[in-house]
């Protein structure tokens, strides 16, 4: 029987969306995300408008393969290496001097953060330039164009 003569409803979960969950798997431990079946399912349906259940989700093969449940593996161990190495050096570590180097390294993000819009705004400005030029822009790399470097 070809694909197009099956019955029944249509396959929900495809391999394309398999794979947009897959990544979406992968950036939940470096966005915070704890990786478990519940928070997958849940972030699914919001993101992709399918509640599949853990069995679909961790069943479904592609070419011999097990997708999600491989991609699912995967992150759980990078969040539990992440959490260990999180961990305070010390267990003796007075609250403190964790606090202050919480502090220290958000202060660092903040003004990271900051660099990266200022050079951003920066950017599309030169862009903009460029763009609404009413020059030939043959003349323009005649000439070489500067300030976008």
């Amino acid at each position: 029987m070809t694909t197009s003569q099956r019955r029944g409803r249509k396959e929900m979960l495809t391999e394309t969306l398999a794979r947009h969950i897959c990544r979406m798997i992968e950036n939940m431990p470096d966005a915070g995300i704890p990786v478990t079946w519940a928070n997958v399912i849940a972030h699914s349906k919001k993101r992709f408008g399918h509640g599949f259940n853990r069995q679909i989700l961790g069943q479904k093969e592609w070419n011999g393969r097990k997708l999600i449940a491989e991609t699912f593996s995967e992150a759980k161990d990078i969040q539990r290496r992440m959490k260990k190495d999180t961990a305070p050096k010390y267990a003796t570590s007075s609250r403190i001097i964790l606090q202050k180097r919480i502090a220290d390294l958000e202060a660092k993000i903040l003004t990271l953060r900051e660099e990266l819009e200022t050079e951003r705004a920066r950017k599309i400005d030169a862009l903009d330039v460029v763009l609404n030029t009413r020059i030939d822009i043959r003349r323009l790399f005649e000439k070489g164009i500067k300030g976008l470097g």
